[in-house]
Order: structure tokens, then C-alpha cells, then sequence
């Protein structure tokens, strides 16, 4: 298994410089191009030019085996919608809000009352699919995958929606003594940096969050 997951990092660091995330919107996939889970896959429905968001509620992150980082999904979704959608209602404010009210967001009736409360008709959620954090001493790896939604409230249709995942990379090849030493630095740095993941998480929502039209 170590020797699957060297082999890994190692085609990662080899491929970090030259491979460049693509856009590709759903509808101009053919039906014989798979997706790219590395590529900025997305699609804006007819439903978002009808009726575009003018306020926008993010909820819970769906990431049940990482909690923490579905905090730092909801956030980072919050602040970046806000460059595109006049009003957005941050995570700890519709916290307050459910809690206040006694509202339970996953109750669809509840959803709709909310929604008259706050006069914010549509909301967005991010689903972590994917989380990965690989180190063999002398390199080092780790990538995020997310899904994004943009749904109405009143009926759950979506208006947008876009995956990603990206990742990182430090460390050598051992292909000499002095590479061992450098690489084993680098990657040891890069494996105990807390920062590495919520950046990670940020580069995946700006690219995404890119492919959002502005609301009118």
C-alpha cells in the first residue's frame, strides 16, 4: 500500500506545474467525454435566468466524516457568494436564526417558513466528497473534492451547481541524498501546516463560485 501511495504523490509532484484545471460546463460535455473530478465541472439551469437569487442562505455542509471542515466549506462558500449575490446570510447568522426561531432546516415545511422570516428565497450548500491527506516522509499530498448547490427554497429546484477538487503537493523524489534531505523538509513542513486545507478549500470555491453568473 506505501509503495501504491508513493508511486501517487510522486506522479502528483511530477504533475503539479502542468496540469491546469479546465471549466467545462455540463451541457457542452458529449455523452462519450467523462468528467474530470480535477476540472471546474458545472452547469447554470434556465431557472437562475428566470429567476435569479437576490438572497441566498448557506446551510449546513454535508461532511459527515470531517465535521471541522464542513465549517470551513460553509464559511468559505458564505464569503464568496457574497461577490456575486447582493445579500447572503452567513452560516452562524442562520444559526441564530433556527435556534431563535426553533426552525429545522431540514424539514422542508420549516425551510419555507424560514424563508418568509428572512425574505431570502434561495439557498446553497456544500457537499464534501472527497478528502485526502497523504505523507511518506519525503512528500507530501493533500486534496479536497466539493460540490456546490444553489437550489429555491420553495420547491428545491437547482440553479446552479459545480464540482471540484484540488490538491497540493510538496516534497522530492529521492533520487539523490541531498533530494531525500530537501524533500523530507519540505514535505514535513507542508503535512504539520493547519493552513494548507482551508486554502485548499478556498482555491475550490473561487474557481467554482467563478462560474456563477452575477444576479441582476
Amino acid at each position: 500500500m506505501k509503495k501504491v501511495v508513493l508511486v501517487l504523490i510522486g506522479c502528483g509532484l511530477f504533475l503539479t506545474a502542468c496540469v491546469t484545471p479546465q471549466y467545462r460546463e455540463a451541457s457542452s460535455v458529449g455523452a462519450e467525454q467523462q468528467l474530470n473530478a480535477l476540472d471546474i465541472n458545472y452547469q447554470v439551469t434556465g431557472l437562475f435566468h428566470r429567476d435569479p437569487p437576490d438572497c441566498v442562505t448557506v446551510m449546513k455542509a454535508q461532511a459527515p466524516q470531517a465535521p471541522q471542515m464542513g465549517e470551513v466549506l460553509s464559511v468559505a462558500l458564505a464569503r464568496h457568494l457574497g461577490e456575486k449575490v447582493d445579500r447572503v446570510i452567513f452560516p452562524r447568522k442562520r444559526k441564530s436564526i433556527e435556534r431563535t426561531q426553533g426552525y429545522d432546516l431540514q424539514d422542508q415545511g420549516d425551510r419555507r417558513r424560514y424563508s418568509l422570516y428572512t425574505g431570502c428565497r434561495f439557498y446553497a450548500v456544500a457537499q464534501l466528497y472527497d478528502l485526502g491527506d497523504d505523507y511518506v516522509g519525503f512528500a507530501a499530498k493533500k486534496h479536497v473534492g466539493v460540490r456546490l448547490d444553489l437550489r429555491r427554497i420553495e420547491d428545491d429546484q437547482p440553479l446552479w451547481q459545480a464540482a471540484h477538487t484540488v490538491w497540493r503537493a510538496e516534497g522530492n523524489m529521492p533520487l539523490s541524498p541531498f533530494s531525500v534531505i530537501g524533500g523530507v523538509a519540505s514535505a514535513t513542513v507542508f503535512n504539520n501546516d493547519s493552513q494548507v486545507l482551508p486554502s485548499l478549500v478556498d482555491d475550490a470555491m473561487r474557481r467554482m463560485v467563478k462560474t456563477l453568473p452575477y444576479s441582476l
